[in-house]
């Protein structure tokens, strides 16, 4: 067996792996996903493959974000015709997302393409930690990653089981920030254990950042959403909140029933809205896969909801009755308050009793809200402002005192909200003296920095990347022998290059405390094919990259320096 990192090397987006093992006749891909924001997106996007389509025999997908998705119909398009193994929730959220995406990129998907995807989900219970098979002595086994619903960690096993000529590599995925003990995001369950294997293969998205606590506790994250409802109460103004249709947007949700709950007749004063087609279409479809279970023979466990959900509205994870009442409080999320007929909860504390829809299903006009004296919140697309309906909102309610923007996530610098996050702290004054103007990306609509007087927030917390401590833990978790790594070789990719080797760095010295030898490698373009049937990768050699690279920009070079 081989492997060639196709990308991202160097970039965040557009996960692609191949594998090949002539001798058996194998050859797939681990994820096939469009680049997002980079500067060579086009490029990739409608690249010419390295690879002919039609000798793909399938492909393995870790989760539905378009980075690691997005180009799977047009491969079809381009002669493959094999299965894409995933989680059955990451299947019906990509069939969504693109066919929301036909309007935007019609050369990569058509009703056509997207009707070819052939998607093949693992029956045989439990499918998180089985073993698969896809051919003859190979094998694919998922563990949730805590990432997004149906997101895994994928590892690929060759060779006949049981043996020593059996080789294993796993890929991590998008990792989450959601350590066993320590759950942080609202809904989703823990990450799990990747096992220990030959090689691995990790993201670094966040390989740099250290997170404080603050930013990791839910408490602190749900206070400071709350402070902000208060403030949009006394101003009788509004909240924007600008979130991500898939994860982000059902959080920020579940965060606002939670609220609302603790206090019902002073939340009752407030309006609140979900204005989000494609966040509605994702959420209405996959709503019933929370209620989701798994058995083994010593106990039955929820797949992806997460014990946030339990804590929260005082219900044991272990009794059915409470499951079902979890349940219940996850699905008044997705409800309309003006036209659904809601049972209350029985069981847990005084938040379940008080659970109920708070979303109303008329969303109001521009001039509707712009008379309203009712305080308002807004959960709305896009997660960046760049487009959606949060392009609709920002014109309008920018210019107003009483509104309060909340960004969700991470804004790259040049989006509309990463723009409004770096005049946060100018007082009005200085904005009105300001000269820049803030322009929406393919529209004629555009806003001056001086005529900004909304307050702008920025809420933590809500990032489904782990950060560098939980990459560790995902590499390195702690057995009763000691640090057991992911893999005794580990590929460092899906990061740019400062994230890259900080994370090399951080794994390198927390490997040596327990006086383990790990082999990291930051694999690039010129790296090509790497065997994996050896014991230990021969990492390329830094000079021989830097030459590399040198020679990629001047080709001339070469009959100088010879073999």
């Amino acid at each position: 067996m081989e492997i060639n990192f196709i990308g991202p090397l160097g970039k965040v987006t557009g996960s692609c792996t191949w594998m090949r093992d002539h001798k058996r006749g194998w050859n797939f891909l681990v994820d096939c996903g469009m680049q997002q924001g980079e500067i060579t997106a086009d490029v990739w996007n409608h690249q010419e493959w390295p690879f002919d389509p039609s000798e793909i025999q399938f492909i393995v997908l870790t989760h539905a974000h378009m980075d690691h998705s997005g180009l799977i119909p047009s491969l079809y398009e381009s002669g493959f015709n094999g299965k894409v193994y995933c989680t059955e929730e990451t299947a019906r959220i990509a069939e969504i997302q693109y066919s929301n995406a036909m309007p935007l990129n019609p050369e990569l998907f058509t009703k056509a393409n997207i009707n070819k995807v052939k998607w093949s989900h693992f029956k045989k219970a439990p499918v998180l930690g089985n073993y698969h098979p896809v051919d003859q002595d190979l094998f694919v086994q998922f563990q949730r990653s805590g990432h997004i619903l149906g997101a895994v960690s994928v590892s690929i096993y060759w060779g006949k089981p049981m043996s020593p000529e059996q080789r294993s590599i796993v890929f991590s995925g998008d990792i989450g920030p959601q350590p066993q003990d320590n759950e942080v995001l609202p809904i989703i369950r823990h990450t799990m254990n990747p096992g220990h294997h030959n090689y691995a293969v990790m993201e670094s998205t966040y390989g740099s950042t250290n997170r404080s606590p603050s930013d990791k506790e839910p408490v602190i994250r749900r206070d400071h959403l709350k402070s902000l409802i208060d403030r949009t109460i006394n101003t009788q103004g509004t909240l924007l909140m600008p979130a991500f249709a898939l994860g982000r947007s059902q959080d920020v949700l579940f965060d606002l029933h939670a609220i609302a709950a603790e206090n019902p007749e002073y939340h009752e004063q407030v309006d609140f809205y979900y204005d989000f087609p494609l966040g509605r279409e994702i959420m209405d479809e996959t709503i019933r896969f929370w209620a989701k279970t798994e058995s083994n023979r010593e106990k039955t466990r929820l797949l992806w909801l997460g014990k946030q959900v339990f804590d929260l509205l005082g219900l044991t994870k272990n009794d059915p009755d409470h499951l079902q009442q979890a349940v219940s409080a996850m699905n008044a999320t997705s409800l309309y308050k003006d036209d659904c007929n809601w049972k209350a909860l029985q069981e847990g504390n005084q938040i379940a009793h008080n659970w109920k829809p708070i979303i109303s299903r008329k969303i109001p006009s521009r001039e509707e809200l712009a008379t309203s004296n009712r305080p308002t919140v807004i959960v709305t697309g896009s997660g960046n402002g760049d487009a959606g309906r949060a392009a609709y909102w920002l014109p309008l309610l920018l210019t107003k005192s009483n509104t309060i923007l909340a960004t969700t996530g991470f804004s790259g610098a040049n989006t509309v909200c990463g723009k409004l996050l770096s005049i946060r702290d100018l007082p009005i004054p200085d904005r009105r003296m300001n000269s820049n103007i803030i322009h929406w990306p393919n529209s004629k609509q555009s806003i001056a920095v001086a005529d900004i007087m909304a307050n702008i927030e920025k809420i933590k917390g809500y990032s489904a990347h782990g950060d560098q401590e939980d990459l560790l833990n995902w590499a390195l978790r702690n057995a009763k022998e000691g640090y057991l790594p992911a893999g005794d070789t580990i590929f460092l990719q899906h990061g740019d290059d400062r994230n890259r080797y900080a994370l090399r760095d951080a794994l390198s010295s927390k490997s040596a405390e327990p006086g383990m030898d790990l082999d990291i490698q930051i694999p690039v373009e010129e790296s090509g094919w790497i065997s994996l049937e050896s014991e230990g990768s021969t990492p390329v050699d830094e000079d021989l990259k830097k030459l590399m690279a040198i020679l990629k920009e001047r080709p001339d070079l070469k009959q100088h320096i010879g073999n």
